[in-house]
């Protein structure tokens, strides 16, 4: 799997090392550490800065198994430094916030620029900063609460609840993903994943409403996926990992063959009897949206989707995956069949496997703005 991937080995032999091994040139980004030691999880190690370097022990013994040299230690384990990261969105501490950033951050949010002022690709601290005056001038506030953290190397998915209101005290709420990528102890890119037809139904000041066509045409920014050499974490333990499907991954793709063909004892081996099947957007307008529950109701989901739109292709960039939950983000361009309208969107699915290898949930973060601009014709359109 990892052919083109750089790999450092920590060789114990069931025993801890007399010195540690010292790793002059380990990249994060695309870099494996191996510890041969099949049975450790990376719970059984503690991540420590020494200066510029990472000092690598197991967590119930002084013994350093490695020596990461210039690499920061939230690199190797992001998730405790995003959760202050996010407890300063919380509490709309921007200048705290801003100290989290790398100086070369590069923050997207999808969405209908003309619209949202906000949408669109952002650099620098500067630029977020931009991000944030133009978000409070269109909106009253909106709370991000994460609920859930994807993890793998210094990439995380974090799933979260999202609710806010409008200036006109007209509220909107819906689920978000971060894709968030680390680097030398900072965020180095963020990639806001939602659905913004609630935050455009709010503005609008609820249904009935019209949007007006632009002289400049729709200007609906759609995040620029980075694919990645590397599939699995930065560290692992067995090195069968590189050459074998690990099982969350497995059931994910066997999930993606099986709506592929929708025949259905594909569907049966890949779905759990109760699966949760939740594709975000308004389902009055997009028939395949919202929430169904069991193979067949997602089925019918899936065929909705083939015969309201035909894709230039769908096209999964990367897919990260941590224990029984998989994060995957997909480029989807295409048309409505019913209009002929182009649409643009990408996506990021997170995926619940349970104890028998069968999907339990997909939710499709989704961004349906442009989806429902092009199902309706164009601009202008209305939505009663």
């Amino acid at each position: 799997m990892e052919k083109a991937v750089v790999r450092h080995y920590v060789k114990r032999g069931g025993q801890l090392p007399v010195k540690p091994v010292i790793i002059s040139d380990f990249d994060t980004d695309t870099d494996v550490l191996f510890i041969d030691e099949p049975e450790l999880s990376r719970n059984d190690l503690v991540f420590e800065q020494d200066s510029n370097d990472t000092l690598i022990r197991l967590a119930d013994s002084f013994m350093i198994l490695a020596s990461l040299k210039n690499v920061n230690a939230i690199d190797l384990d992001p998730v405790p430094f995003l959760k202050g990261f996010y407890k300063a969105l919380q509490e709309n501490d921007i200048d705290e916030v801003l100290t989290f950033l790398a100086d070369n951050i590069l923050w997207e949010m999808g969405g209908p620029q003309d619209i949202l002022a906000w949408a669109g690709k952002w650099e620098g601290r500067v630029g977020v900063s931009r991000f944030f005056e133009l978000q409070k001038e269109g909106l009253a506030f909106e709370k991000l609460n994460p609920t859930r953290f994807v993890a793998q190397g210094n990439t995380v998915a974090v799933v979260l609840e999202a609710n806010g209101e409008t200036k006109s005290k007209v509220p909107f709420s819906g689920s978000v993903v971060h894709w968030i990528r680390v680097k030398n102890g900072k965020i180095a890119q963020l990639q806001c994943y939602r659905d913004t037809f609630p935050i455009i139904e709010a503005l609008q000041g609820g249904r009935p409403f019209t949007v007006k066509a632009n002289e400049s045409g729709s200007q609906h920014y759609v995040n620029q996926p980075i694919a990645s050499l590397r599939t699995t974490d930065n560290i692992v333990f067995d090195e069968a990992v590189f050459d074998n499907v690990p099982a969350t991954v497995k059931s994910a793709r066997a999930m993606y063959v099986a709506l592929q063909g929708l025949k259905a004892e594909d569907i049966r081996k890949a779905f759990a009897p109760n699966v949760i099947w939740h594709m975000f957007g308004p389902p009055d307008i997009i028939a395949w949206a919202g929430e169904r529950i069991g193979p067949i109701a997602a089925v019918e989901s899936a065929k909705q989707i083939i015969e309201t739109m035909r894709f230039d292709h769908f096209k999964a960039i990367r897919m990260i995956y941590q224990d029984n939950v998989a994060a995957v983000v997909i480029d989807e361009p295409g048309v409505s069949k019913a209009t002929g309208m182009p649409f643009h969107t990408s996506v990021v699915h997170i995926v619940v496997v349970n104890e028998d290898g069968k999907v339990a949930s997909i939710h499709n973060h989704v961004n349906t703005a442009e989806i429902v601009e092009a199902f309706l014709g164009g601009r202008p359109y209305t939505v009663n």
